[in-house]
């Protein structure tokens, strides 16, 4: 019986964990995330300007190939991402929560 009481605490404290470290990383992702938007739209239109005017000559696709570089990077490191998760199924759950209600309160 004191193993059932042992692994129960085990997986209390790895929920409770989960929570906390999600909402803190959930309010501070909507932090970064509106400082690196601002930044990086006042990169993209001072790009604008400059190609406007002729200062520079910008490559557009060359960025869209950035992009599309980065997703078949992400997908190609989606199975190793799946096998975390499933190891450690209560405390992912639990940050996810907690993520997504920081995130909301950030």
């Amino acid at each position: 019986m004191s193993w059932l009481v042992d692994a129960l605490i085990g997986v209390g404290i790895q929920m409770s964990a989960g929570f906390i470290m999600g909402f803190l990383a959930g309010y501070a992702a909507k932090k970064v995330a509106k400082v690196v938007a601002v930044v990086l739209g006042i990169f993209i239109l001072a790009l604008m300007l400059l190609n406007y005017y002729g200062i520079i000559v910008v490559r557009w696709e060359k960025l869209v190939g950035l992009g599309e570089e980065a997703l078949r990077w992400i997908e190609a490191q989606g199975t190793s991402v799946a096998t975390f998760v499933l190891m450690n199924l209560p405390m992912i759950g639990t940050f996810t929560a907690g993520f997504i209600i920081g995130f909301k309160k950030g």
